[in-house]
């Protein structure tokens, strides 16, 4: 900058000159543009820098922006870092819990292990004690079955034996009756007579059952000992007969013995057979006859299914193996024709070939082999239930009134097997009592009872 004149003269100055004035003029206009130009050098160096100094603050402002968000960001993951840090302390504690419980469990396992080995050891003691106690058992029960089967055989042998016996017996009472036929006796005599000839055939007929009958040991010892008291009785009183009549007894009214009553069936009824296992066609018919039921035979199936529907048999007994195509085969024409479907039948098969998948209620089976009990059984309820009307003629209660305590024992042995209720009534009067009070389906009476008899 030029330097301006602070001198003070003392005295005026002339005035100057236009060209002074003009130079001067000219030199200040020249030092006002230097100073101008040195000024806007100046201003242009200032805006410069305080254009890098509004860039750098937008940089510094950006840089802030970001460290902010940074920070922010740092902070949250301090704080993430900080939950994890707790989670984890809590998760050390846990694990440090659980490991102490370990470790106490680990101890007391040591226990345990060492108890259970010594209670094995005792128990391998104690087990193989017990296997020499039980080789001894075992030795000493095969030699008490050795008995017991020995015992049991000749259970067996004396089984067959008394049935034998009781084969005869039945036998002699049939002569006995055949024979008593042709003597004229008194009603007294004669019912003292059918009375015991009735309990020995009737016992013999429960025992001689086989194995499907329901009496047990000492019911069989009990029917045993009716058996031989009957006898017994009846043998005094054949001996009592043939001494001859006491002079002074009144004259006899004198009456013929009745034969026996049979087998509540028709008489003459037929029993369709369908088998040609001969050994089975003779136990059926052996069974069958001897209640008076008429046998046919059929060889297959074709001509068992022709004679059913030309003979309406009470029933039908087929043979599950019946030829061409079996016993079930046959079952199904039988229900599927109009003429056969009613009639009544009974499969016979083994045990193993016990039929599957039929409409229960079709047939009744029966295993081989024959079981006459079962079979009469089933004879019985055909005769009771004929006419489709089953369930309603079956009595389901019945009363006996007889004073001879055998009878009534034989009555409830025969039914036993059938479900029945029996009533017993020891004389007349309480007969009645008893049918007015239970209205029994089916009354049995002895005709002769001291007191109220059967006819009143």
């Amino acid at each position: 900058m030029p330097r301006r004149c602070t001198a003070v003269t003392a005295e005026p100055a002339a005035p100057p000159s236009f060209e002074n004035v003009l130079a001067r003029g000219q030199e200040f206009l020249a030092q006002l543009a230097t100073l101008y130009q040195g000024m806007a050098r100046e201003q242009a160096g200032q805006q410069e820098k305080l254009e890098a100094l509004r860039g750098a603050q937008q940089q510094w402002t950006a840089e802030r922006a970001r460290l902010t968000k940074e920070a922010e960001r740092l902070r949250k993951e301090e704080d993430a870092l900080r939950a994890d840090n707790v989670a984890l302390k809590a998760n050390q504690k846990s694990y440090e819990t659980r490991l102490a419980d370990l470790q106490e469990q680990g101890k007391q396992l040591e226990a345990l292990n060492g108890h259970v080995t010594e209670q094995t050891t005792k128990l391998a003691a104690e087990w193989n004690a017990r296997r020499d106690a039980l080789a001894a058992d075992n030795q000493r029960l095969i030699t008490e079955i050795g008995h017991v089967r020995g015992t049991l055989n000749l259970s067996l042998d004396r089984e067959k034996q008394w049935k034998a016996q009781v084969w005869q017996l039945q036998d002699a009472v049939k002569t006995l009756r055949g024979a008593a036929g042709l003597v004229s006796l008194t009603a007294e005599q004669s019912h003292h007579l059918a009375s015991q000839l009735n309990a020995i055939t009737g016992f013999a007929e429960v025992l001689l059952d086989e194995a499907g009958n329901r009496a047990t040991g000492d019911e069989r010892q009990e029917f045993l000992q009716h058996i031989k008291e009957s006898g017994a009785h009846l043998a005094d009183y054949v001996r009592q007969l043939s001494t001859g009549p006491n002079d002074e007894s009144p004259p006899a009214q004198t009456v013929e013995i009745s034969p026996p009553i049979e087998p509540p069936h028709s008489a003459g009824a037929t029993v369709l057979v369908a088998a040609t296992d001969l050994p089975l066609r003779e136990r059926v018919e052996s069974f069958l006859r001897r209640d008076g039921y008429q046998i046919e035979f059929a060889g297959d199936g074709e001509e068992a299914l022709r004679m059913a529907a030309r003979l309406q048999p009470l029933a039908m007994m087929i043979d599950a193996e019946l030829a061409p195509t079996g016993g079930q085969d046959l079952i199904d024409q039988l229900a599927g024709e109009a003429r056969t479907k009613d009639i009544p039948v009974v499969l016979l098969a083994r045990n193993d070939q016990e039929p599957q998948g039929l409409s229960i209620g079709r047939y009744d089976f029966l295993s081989k082999p024959i079981n006459r009990q079962q079979l009469m059984q089933m004879m019985v309820k055909y005769e009771l239930l004929a006419d489709r009307r089953r369930a309603s003629k079956m009595p389901a209660s019945v009363l006996v009134v007889d004073d001879d305590s055998r009878n009534t024992r034989l009555v409830e042995a025969m039914l036993k097997p059938l479900n029945i209720n029996v009533l017993v009534a020891r004389d007349g009067a309480a007969g009645i009592k008893l049918g007015l009070s239970r209205k029994p389906d089916l009354i049995i009476l002895d005709l002769m009872m001291p007191g109220v008899d059967g006819f009143e």
